[in-house]
């Protein structure tokens, strides 16, 4: 009894040294379950993390509502603009019977159905209305071809009418002159083609100015080369300078009829003369001088045309004759000199005018005293007596 009793006693003490000796947690069953939390908590935490950095991209990259109407509002404007009505919206090309308003309707048609930015615009435009205006140059150039056919004989009878003071002989002289034009075929009402072009310059100048200053929308964006912004000036005069060369090309060769003869003190004239729009247009925004540059490139080419021999005879232009400068002239005279000749001839013109009008004044004032007095009839005394 006693033996079983320490027998018992000693193996639960050996029991008890073992379990106390034994780590905890090194359990297979224990080990696996350990893992098995740690793997789900990783993957929790790692789509934690995903899901958060989800969501702070997408915040970052959601816009705000002020710039979405912002854009919106940029692309509804820019929309407008490629629409028929969108400068009459603004308070531009309001009719078609106001010179500037027209060329703004024309604008915005070519601007709109060519589907063109707007330096293009002003030059298709440009182009347009030079080519509409082509067969009044084709007369302009052929008056000046057959007026120099008989430049010698017309420039006689002019002197001749500057001369006389007398209203009979100056009639005569008159229809001298007239008889002569009309056997040329020489028309003087297409001295005015010229004039014609300074309304639609001006015009087109206003027109686009307005344009620019508003501005339109895609004239800061639609221009071309260095001077991207139509609104502002040419930074390099760049612009200014072509213009400038255009117009002294365009003066020694003869003027827009290709005809015009100029003289040499005239031509040095003509040189430096443009040379002087350079400062005057450098403030100019950029979509006015496209305008006067392709405008003087549209001068150059009509000159070359209406100089080139096969076109003249094409066209049926008058040929130009050039006559030797009289002897009796003399040397040509400067242009100061000119000028100073040419106000006093218009002056003393000007004085005989006055005098011939004064005395056809009182030739007429005779003649109706004349008649005024035939109606009159002188009755005496002594008929009155007989009568009664």
């Amino acid at each position: 009894m006693l033996k079983y009793s320490i027998l018992r006693a000693s193996t639960h003490a050996r029991a008890n040294i073992h379990s106390m000796w034994r780590p905890v947690g090194l359990s297979f069953g224990n080990i696996r379950h350990n893992s098995s939390i740690t793997a789900e908590s990783s993957t929790t935490t790692s789509d934690v993390v995903s899901s958060t950095s989800s969501v702070s991209e997408i915040q970052t990259q959601l816009p705000s509502f002020d710039s979405i109407e912002l854009e919106q509002g940029i692309q509804a404007v820019g929309d407008a603009s490629n629409q028929i009505g969108y400068l009459s919206s603004i308070g531009m090309a309001n009719s078609w019977f106001w010179p500037t308003d027209i060329i703004q309707n024309i604008l915005e048609h070519v601007h709109v159905y060519c589907g063109l930015p707007w330096w293009g615009t002003i030059c298709v435009t440009t182009v347009m209305i030079r080519v509409l205006m082509f067969p009044l140059y084709v007369k302009y150039s052929d008056l000046f071809g057959r007026t120099s056919r008989v430049k010698p004989e017309l420039d006689k009878v002019n002197k001749e009418l500057m001369q006389y003071a007398d209203v009979a002989e100056a009639q005569k002289i008159t229809m001298k002159r007239r008889k002569l034009l009309n056997e040329n075929g020489i028309k003087n009402r297409y001295l005015a083609v010229p004039i014609l072009q300074l309304p639609i310059a001006i015009s087109f100048f206003a027109g686009i100015r307005q344009m620019a200053n508003y501005p339109v929308d895609g004239f800061s964006t639609q221009g071309i080369a260095w001077f991207k912004d139509l609104t502002q000036a040419d930074p390099y005069l760049g612009l200014q300078t072509l213009t400038a060369a255009l117009f002294i090309s365009l003066a020694r060769s003869g003027g827009e009829s290709g005809a015009q003869q100029f003289s040499p003190q005239m031509k040095k004239l003509f040189t430096f003369l443009p040379l002087l729009t350079i400062p005057a247009t450098m403030n100019l925004s950029s979509g006015v001088v496209v305008y006067l540059t392709m405008n003087g490139i549209c001068s150059v080419v009509q000159t070359l045309l209406l100089k080139n021999s096969y076109i003249r005879g094409k066209l049926n232009i008058a040929e130009i004759v050039k006559h030797p400068q009289p002897a009796s002239e003399g040397p040509p005279k400067g242009i100061i000199e000119s000028f100073r000749e040419n106000i006093k001839n218009a002056r003393e013109q000007a004085e005989r005018r006055a005098e011939m009008k004064e005395k056809q004044f009182k030739m007429q004032e005779a003649a109706k005293e004349e008649k005024s007095n035939s109606r009159i009839k002188i009755v005496r005394r002594s008929d009155l007596k007989k009568n009664q």
